[in-house]
């Protein structure tokens, strides 16, 4: 084919598509909504599994961790510093290696003395991450580990927020821990931490020597072998002839050297292995399966939107067989003919295509709004070579696809004879086993997707309607501290009860109590020992005072509260939940029992069991289960309880302190409504996503179910007049089509409950799926009388549009 003979069909494709706007439009509106979402979800997984990262050698960067074997349990992630730097010291596996670690500490010369995330890492960490600078340069290479060096780098928010975005924030100085750092660089807006280290929310870089908490006395005292941190991590780039398994070997050997040493702190310690994984696994762990399960539903919307399509285009048949006819008259060929067909396909897909694209940008930038800090790497996602890439195979695989669907429709050998029927008897009719296939494969597609999208919607709404056990609403959680406080432990005591009555006298106060709330992202966790020395389940690990419960709506079922001797440390005393109660002795009472926590010579007595504490993160794992322990007074912690609709500011609980102790200093600042309401934030939106998904794959199949079955019944009119003028009633009518119809309703529907069911039992982890019978048995019977309506209607239309005229004509 010539260009000019491409253009001239080009031309006449393009007009005959003109004369049917309401065809075109359906049609690409349907598939640029679908395909928008289909290329949103292929940028997440392209995110996750295929798009490079802008790290240094990825294929090489590992990320090594430890795992901590004891004789009855495993702890996997948690480092001693100790150890990372024995493993960091073995240069010849490396090219590159760096140590990281994050922690928060407060500004204390910055407007409000605010809490930041500082990430400690050392000399490589800047070039193995590609990390960007807007302003300044990297901190200065120390020669050692141990060296300090008085330089910052700090975040582009932060830049913009403190220093208003000006360059003579170089030089600067800021506080911390009574020390002075130099800024020496400001990162790029673009840049953010691993997801892994601190949620991406890194906003000041020192250097690995300046953490208080392994080399120095002013954050508490960190045992270099046994305090162990999470988010305490050794990256490395391999040498290009180092493999995972050598490099295991080689610490594994060195770990063994060392043995004396650990095993001396930690005599029930028995062995300590590496974790070696690659950057990309450690970064998208846990959050993998969702980009897979994402891409498959979206994959099963865009299923269902090319079969509703698909019956557009074979209504497109009937309206096209006359201008076929005039162009077999004036000599076309069949491959001819096809081509139109195929030009007229390719232009809608195309369209579709591209209005799909430009969709998708906004959708994405919607969608990184949303998740911002909740998913890792997703303010990396694009619309990256791999979407644009299927984008271009979409548009060909389509436009065939349609192109096939209609060609078929067409009876090409009965062209010319049409002649004299202007058309009529061109178009082939859709047999009543293509009918019911249709019907079906739409319907698997859509009760896959729902049944999908109830399992992840009932473990939303689990979470999001379980009662959390304790009052959030009008409370705040504050952790009150003094810099170096040289406090004798006794007389801290004192400053508990001035603090409080300093907090009391801010306007709108209801009541103060001692303690902190466990409703926070970075939860404690503890494990008790019985007298025997087995080890109990995990359970969260709060510190409060006697009046916390009575304040928060926390009730103690049995028991009493703490002592006032508990609350002075000379006696050790701990409140237990109800789910605790029954894992420390199933079917017995627990009152009076003792149990080893933290003192190892001395058992802490349960004397008291309060109700469950609902963690919405932890759930699954802990089950309510909870350990109320005596606050010491180590910090000062509160919670404080506002008047309603009255909100409390942390200006305001910093001005009430300073009465109290000049250097005062707030900590920790929580709105608990607000702090349940981000931990939830992504059930909340999951909810909505599933509703929305469920009504867009129910809209899509009604139509398509309507569209198949309206233009079978149609091509049956004649059919159906036959059957009332021999004296068949409505009723008969309505059970032939049921009979017709019935069959691949629930065959289809019985199949997609297997394959979802099956999927379910295979996955590997539920923690973001739940099967609840109740909503499963509802939402069957709502897709079941959902098809059923959806079948009824075109018939009925069909019945009451009196068919027995179609045997006159």
């Amino acid at each position: 084919m010539t260009l000019m003979q491409l253009q001239r069909q080009t031309t006449l494709a393009i007009k005959s598509l003109l004369q049917v706007p309401s065809f075109c439009i359906t049609l690409v509106l349907t598939l640029a909504l679908t395909l928008s979402c289909f290329f949103v979800a292929l940028s997440l997984f392209s995110g996750f599994f295929i798009k490079p990262l802008d790290i240094e050698s990825e294929s090489r960067f590992v990320v090594i961790e430890q795992n901590n074997i004891y004789q009855d349990r495993v702890f996997e992630g948690m480092q001693s510093v100790q150890n990372m730097l024995n493993w960091r010291q073995t240069e010849a596996l490396y090219q590159k290696r760096a140590l990281i670690s994050s922690f928060s500490d407060v500004v204390e010369n910055l407007p409000g003395s605010p809490k930041l995330t500082l990430s400690f890492v050392s000399d490589d960490y800047f070039t193995m991450m590609k990390m960007p600078l807007v302003l300044g340069r990297y901190l200065t290479t120390t020669e050692d580990i141990n060296q300090k060096n008085p330089e910052v780098i700090i975040s582009y928010p932060l830049w913009q927020k403190y220093f208003n975005g000006e360059a003579r924030v170089l030089g600067a100085s800021l506080r911390i821990v009574d020390k002075l750092y130099t800024v020496v660089g400001v990162a790029a807006q673009t840049y953010s931490d691993p997801y892994f280290l601190n949620q991406g929310k890194g906003e000041l870089w020192l250097s690995f020597s300046e953490n208080e908490r392994f080399f120095g006395t002013k954050r508490g005292e960190y045992h270099p072998w046994t305090s162990r941190q999470e988010n305490l991590k050794l990256l490395a780039i391999l040498t290009e002839q180092g493999t995972h398994s050598t490099l295991a070997q080689q610490l594994y050997q060195n770990s063994l050297r060392h043995r004396g040493e650990w095993q001396s702190a930690e005599q029930e310690l028995q062995d300590i292995k590496p974790i070696i994984r690659l950057y990309r696994d450690v970064e998208v762990a846990g959050h993998d399966t969702l980009a897979i399960v994402v891409l498959l539903s979206v994959m099963c919307l865009v299923l269902i939107a090319i079969f509703n399509v698909s019956n557009l285009f074979i209504s497109r048949a009937h309206t096209l067989q006359q201008q076929l006819v005039l162009q077999a008259m004036l000599g076309a060929k069949r491959g001819v003919l096809f081509r139109g067909i195929f030009l007229e396909a390719l232009l809608l897909v195309a369209s579709a295509v591209v209005v799909g694209l430009f969709f998708a940008a906004w959708q994405l930038r919607l969608v990184q709004s949303l998740t911002h800090s909740y998913l890792p790497l997703i303010d990396t996602l694009s619309l990256d070579s791999t979407v644009l890439l299927s984008a271009v195979l979409i548009v060909l695989l389509l436009a065939l696809l349609f192109a096939f669907v209609t060609s078929r429709m067409v009876n090409f050998n009965q062209l010319s004879q049409s002649i004299r029927t202007s058309g009529k008897g061109s178009v082939k009719a859709l047999s009543m086993k293509m009918t019911k296939i249709l019907v079906a494969v739409q319907l698997f597609f859509t009760t896959v997707l729902v049944l999908g999208a109830t399992l992840v919607l009932s473990k939303s709404a689990d979470t999001l309607l379980r009662p959390l056990g304790t009052q959030v609403d009008n409370i705040y959680s504050v952790m009150l501290h003094i810099p170096n406080d040289s406090t004798p432990f006794p007389k801290r005591y004192t400053h508990i009860e001035d603090f409080k009555q300093a907090l009391r006298k801010i306007p709108g106060v209801v009541g103060v109590a001692h303690g902190e709330s466990p409703l926070q992202n970075d939860l404690a966790v503890v494990a008790m020992r019985d007298l025997a020395g087995e080890w109990m389940p995990s359970m969260i690990r709060a510190n409060v005072g006697p009046d916390y419960f009575a304040l928060t709506g926390l009730s103690l079922i049995a028991g009493r509260t703490f002592s006032e001797a508990a609350i002075r440390g000379d006696k050790e005393e701990v409140i237990v939940s109800e789910a605790a109660a029954h894992a420390l002795k199933p079917g017995g009472n627990v009152l009076g029992d003792t149990f080893f926590i933290f003192n190892p010579d001395v058992p802490a007595e349960v004397v008291g069991i309060s109700q469950n504490f609902n963690h919405p993160k932890r759930y699954t794992e802990l089950q309510g289960k909870t350990a109320w322990l005596p606050a010491l007074p180590f910090g000062y912690p509160f919670i404080i309880e506002m008047e309603p609709d009255v909100t409390l500011t942390r200006a305001q609980v910093q001005s009430a302190i300073q009465s109290v102790a000049g250097q005062a200093g707030i900590w920790r600042f929580l709105d608990l409504t607000q702090t349940y309401h981000k931990l939830t934030y992504l059930e909340r939106l999951t909810l909505l996503l599933s509703f929305g998904l469920c009504g867009f794959s129910l809209l899509l199949c009604g139509v398509g179910i309507y569209g198949v079955l309206s233009y079978s019944f149609e091509q049956r009119r004649y059919e159906f007049g036959m059957h009332m003028a021999l004296g068949a009633k409505k009723h008969r009518l309505y059970r032939l089509l049921i009979s017709d119809t019935l069959i691949p309703v629930c065959a289809a529907i019985f199949v997609a409950v297997t394959v979802v069911v099956g999927l379910y039992l295979s996955a590997p982890s539920s923690e973001w799926l739940l099967v609840k019978p109740s909503w499963f048995l509802v939402v069957l019977m709502t897709l079941l009388t959902f098809a059923l309506f959806c079948a009824v209607y075109p018939m009925r239309q069909l019945i009451n549009s009196a068919p027995m005229s179609a045997i006159r004509q």
